[in-house]
């Protein structure tokens, strides 16, 4: 199956007098809950739906205390989970300090079947978010032309918005 992507235009935050670039972005088509993933699990097992979501709940809590007190954890095939520090840099290391780190930040590191799970991976261009909402208003209002080069709010972009087709929503984007 192939993955959906747009196409967003960019600015350079380290020098905004550049021209903007076209960038691809993935179009999320929808969200598997927990809900939802207890529920394929327990179909494909002799565990029911709520042992499962008690079990992978508590695997959050665990990776988030593991995570906590240092440790890195390692789902198998799926990949590893580590913290990962920014920090403001000192000429010397005794100048250094625990004040000078400025964030925490989780990485993820894929497996290696996860990592192959994108060999050969296919795209498919679709319309953005922005696109196909302004299309949506045109049919409404009866109109047959689309002027898609109007501004559109760059918020409106970064917003991440899911909605789950077995709802009967519509794809978004991310």
């Amino acid at each position: 199956m192939p993955v959906n992507y747009s196409i967003a235009m960019r600015s350079n935050p380290q020098d905004p007098d550049q021209p903007k670039k076209a960038y691809a972005r993935a179009q999320i088509r929808g969200e598997l809950s927990l809900k939802q993933l207890s529920r394929r699990i327990a179909s494909q097992t002799t565990v029911s739906r709520a042992d499962v979501s008690a079990v992978l709940i508590s695997a959050v809590e665990n990776m988030l205390e593991g995570l906590r007190e240092g440790d890195q954890i390692d789902l198998g095939e799926l990949g590893k989970f580590r913290l990962q520090l920014t920090s403001e840099g000192t000429a010397t290391a005794e100048e250094f300090t625990a004040n000078h780190i400025t964030g925490v930040n989780i990485q993820f590191v894929p497996g290696e079947e996860l990592k192959g799970l994108f060999t050969n991976i296919t795209f498919n261009l679709v319309p953005t978010r922005a696109a196909a909402k302004a299309v949506l208003k045109a049919e409404k209002a009866g109109e047959t032309m689309v002027d898609l080069s109007k501004p559109t709010d760059e918020n409106e972009e970064e917003e991440e918005e899911v909605t789950n087709p077995d709802d009967g929503g519509s794809p978004g984007t991310v």
